[in-house]
């Protein structure tokens, strides 16, 4: 049962994301008796006082392929049904990963069922909540093998400090390239607008799974003729685009049009663009502002 709640909200959260364009890969797992029994070895005093309660027997990990869709994704999360977080500020005097994990209430649909399927002698000491993990897709594989190899086993790197900061370092050089592979698609970007490549223009410049093969003749056309609106939407904030997609329930198909037609009435809200919507473009994005 406990299982079969995980894979509900895993397919919830993936269906969400997925409308949303985003690139990435979702995981859940429910939490073993051993890893119980091994929890309360450590933590359980506070368990049992009732300072604190477990609060992830079920755990999903988003793995994002772009820094700035973690970004967003966690702040969207925060405005929710959050009860907790773990987030650490970046330190930029050491090298250490960041944590971004969110402790979230779980739906009220999946509570009984939740309650019922839980371990009857860990019961009392577990939290109707769910723990969501968000990480890229960089630093994914870094956590896996620190978690497994030093983590798990601390007492292996006793007198290895200097080796534990070189593990440590590693995570470092993933995060720049991470912002070194961001700020290359922006620069791929600049250089399809500049050669009026503005189809690429627009994937490179929000790198999401866009439907479709290009941009129809006649927006393209427009763009041509329109050179500024074209710079506008390079300079979009993919941040806001993001969340908007995020914030609003109702899906959007995301084609290369449609996509352009949702930054216009965002950013820009260029009129000649209002009326080259299609009626069932302008109906869909009515609903999805509604």
């Amino acid at each position: 049962m406990l299982q079969t709640i995980a894979d509900r909200l895993e397919s919830q959260i993936y269906q969400h994301l997925n409308q949303c364009g985003l690139m990435f890969r979702l995981f859940a797992r429910v939490k073993t008796i051993s890893s119980l029994h091994h929890k309360m070895q450590i933590k359980g005093d506070n368990y049992r006082s009732g300072k604190s309660l477990i609060q992830d027997m079920i755990g999903l990990r988003v793995v994002l392929y772009f820094q700035d869709d973690v970004d967003a994704l966690a702040f969207f999360y925060s405005c929710g049904e959050v009860v907790d977080s773990s987030i650490d500020e970046f330190d930029s005097s050491t090298f250490r990963p960041q944590r971004l994990n969110l402790t979230c209430k779980l739906p009220a649909e999946f509570v009984e069922d939740f309650r019922k399927a839980l371990p009857e002698e860990f019961a009392m000491y577990i939290d109707s909540t769910y723990e969501l993990q968000i990480r890229t897709i960089f630093s994914e594989g870094w956590h896996e093998v620190e978690h497994d190899l030093r983590y798990k086993c601390k007492e292996d790197w006793e007198g290895c400090e200097s080796y534990s900061r070189v593990l440590n370092g590693v995570i470092a050089t993933l995060e720049t390239a991470e912002w070194n592979m961001k700020s290359l698609f922006d620069q791929v970007a600049r250089v399809n607008y500049q050669n009026k490549n503005y189809r690429a223009m627009l994937r490179n410049k929000m790198h999401l799974r866009i439907k479709g093969e290009d941009l129809s003749p006649e927006v393209h056309e427009f763009l041509l003729q329109n050179h500024h609106v074209a710079e506008s939407i390079l300079n979009t904030d993919r941040f806001v685009v993001i969340l908007t997609l995020l914030n609003h329930q109702k899906p959007i198909e995301l084609t290369y049009d449609n996509l352009l037609f949702l930054i216009n009435r965002i950013e820009m809200n260029n009129q000649e663009l209002r009326e080259m919507e299609p009626e069932n473009t302008r109906k869909m994005l009515d609903d999805f502002f509604a």
